[in-house]
């Protein structure tokens, strides 16, 4: 996959006869309106379209898979999943395994986003541009993928164009093991005064598995040369199975050894949507862009089993629908040569309720007390952003602002209801410098926050394991990222050499924050502490 920062591509095919005609089709160079990313082009070969996106990702610069699918830019933070410039508000690690290269045009990897982008996230973003369909009639791909953990994914996709309409079908499944890892702690429990130190190891095994399945459908009219519209709906459920196999052996002779065995039983479905609107102007860049979206979970329920060797067991039986709504709407509007001002607005909500019941047979009241406890949360942002991008010469810098007002409640019976209102100004500043056609160097900033998870906020504790409890914290506040970055890139013909580095800044950092029962149990929860510094350089070549 290519880097794309090209003259516009115009393929010529050469006269046989008289009767011949010339064709000669022109493409948009989009990419070279967009300082903030780097963009690649997914090749129609057999080897790109079998791949679905989480291999594809595997292979481009700045971009680390974990081995339990995590997605990393630079190597830390969390990374945002987009398509086609919006952000993915499902199971974002599920859906890229049903995306294969032969549903993407191009994969746009934005390191250090701009303030067109939400400002949550400070790991960067992911932009997946799909592939629209250009062939008259019936046209489609099947994928099968099995592993040796013993599990199967198969997905299906159906085209159909006819005229300004096009109609697409998605179905597909995934059934056995999808993950098996091991594990290895040690804890160490002590008094403040100089006793010793109670030791133990905890070794564990952990899998998880299931069986899924999915359905969405699509459908797109074109209301003329430059506008278009579609509508999908889809939908899908499951039941996953995790259990946890873990020993937990003496290392200081005044520790109990003992095992548990945990298994989660998590049966849930889903229903999505979308409507969007695109209109491209008559000016290149000119672009008018909306959409609205929505994901529920009607139905999730999690019930976990555990029981300990010495004869204690406990039980949590969870349930917690929620529903994720998000409005976009973006205008690019090219003024003189050189300049682009880009303006959007954007609504997100997420909403959610949580049924906790926790019982268990531990008359020593490790675990606590039996309890019943619930409820509901909502977060809702409001945000709106500009842009301006000015070249002269060789340079091109683009400055921005994006304002964003949160608010978030959560109400549980007998307890008083959390209430934050926070809102937030983010910069952000890119600049873009070629010497020639062979060396670029580029140099950003911007401002990124991580809003508090709902359930870091919920004013009640839960069990986590045999010897940890998790209690939440209602004072809990956001964390904010500066973001440096600088890069360079050297062409010398086929040969693509690129480095970037960046020093990022984080304030009010999460940390877990531990404590001991009277019981001898762990009890954290997450507490604002200070500042941290990261920093480091990535290389490639290709």
């Amino acid at each position: 996959m290519p880097l794309t920062d090209l003259p516009i591509t115009v393929p010529v095919v050469a006269a046989q006869d008289a009767t011949d005609v010339i064709e000669v089709v022109g493409k948009r160079t989009e990419e070279t309106l967009k300082i903030d990313r780097r963009t690649y082009q997914v090749r129609e070969t057999p080897n790109s379209a079998q791949k679905n996106a989480v291999q594809l990702l595997r292979g481009l610069p700045a971009v680390t898979i974990t081995p339990d699918d995590r997605i990393l830019v630079l190597g830390s933070g969390l990374t945002r999943i987009y398509v086609d410039g919006r952000p993915y508000i499902g199971d974002a690690s599920q859906y890229l395994r049903t995306v294969h290269g032969s549903d993407i045009e191009r994969i746009e990897v934005i390191t250090n986003p701009s303030a067109q982008f939400s400002s949550e996230g400070a790991g960067g973003i992911i932009n997946l541009v799909l592939r629209k369909s250009r062939v008259e009639g019936l046209s489609g791909n099947a994928s099968l993928e099995e592993s040796s953990y013993g599990y199967a994914l198969g997905d299906t996709t159906l085209n159909y164009k006819a005229g300004d309409w096009t109609y697409q079908l998605k179905g597909g499944g995934n059934v056995g093991t999808m993950l098996r890892r091991s594990y290895r702690k040690e804890r160490s429990v002590g008094m403040q005064d100089d006793s010793p130190l109670t030791v133990n190891r905890e070794t564990g095994l952990h899998t998880y598995a299931g069986t899924v399945g999915r359905l969405s459908g699509k459908a797109s009219y074109k209301l003329g040369a430059r506008t278009s519209v579609s509508a999908q709906l889809g939908g899908g459920g499951g039941h996953d199975i995790v259990t946890d196999k873990v020993d937990y052996v003496a290392v200081t002779p005044d520790f109990t050894p003992f095992s548990e065995r945990r298994r989660l039983s998590s049966i849930g479905s889903y229903v999505t949507g979308e409507l969007s609107f695109d209109h491209k102007g008559k000016k290149e860049g000119e672009a008018l862009n909306a959409a609205v979206q929505f994901y529920t979970n009607p139905n999730v329920h999690d019930v976990t089993n555990s029981r300990l060797s010495d004869g204690r067991h406990y039980t949590l039986d969870v349930r917690k629908p929620s529903t994720s709504i998000d409005v976009q709407i973006d205008w690019k509007h090219p003024m003189v040569a050189g300049q682009l001002l880009s303006l959007g607005s954007a609504w997100h909500v997420d909403d959610t309720t949580q049924i906790y019941r926790f019982t268990s047979n531990d008359s020593d009241g490790l675990f606590g007390s039996d309890i019943n406890d619930a409820y509901d949360a909502r977060s809702a942002t409001l945000s709106a952003y500009a842009s301006f991008q000015q070249t002269f010469g060789a340079l091109t810098v683009a400055p921005g602002l994006r304002g964003e007002a949160n608010r978030r409640q959560i109400s549980s019976p007998g307890v008083a209801t959390v209430q934050i209102s926070r809102g937030s100004l983010f910069p952000s500043f890119h600049a873009s410098y070629r010497v020639g056609k062979k060396l670029h160097f580029g140099t950003s900033f911007s401002k990124r926050i991580d809003r508090v998870p709902l359930e870091y906020l919920r004013p009640y504790g839960t069990v986590e394991d045999a010897y940890t409890l998790f209690e939440g914290n209602p004072r809990l506040k956001d964390q904010s990222t500066n973001a440096y970055e600088a890069s360079v890139q050297f062409r010398p013909g086929k040969i693509e050499l690129g480095a970037t580095a960046y020093l990022r800044e984080t304030s009010r950092l999460w940390s877990k924050s531990y404590s001991l029962n009277a019981t001898g149990t762990s009890v954290y929860s997450y507490v604002n502490a200070g500042k941290s510094w990261s920093n480091g350089a990535q290389f490639d070549l290709a």
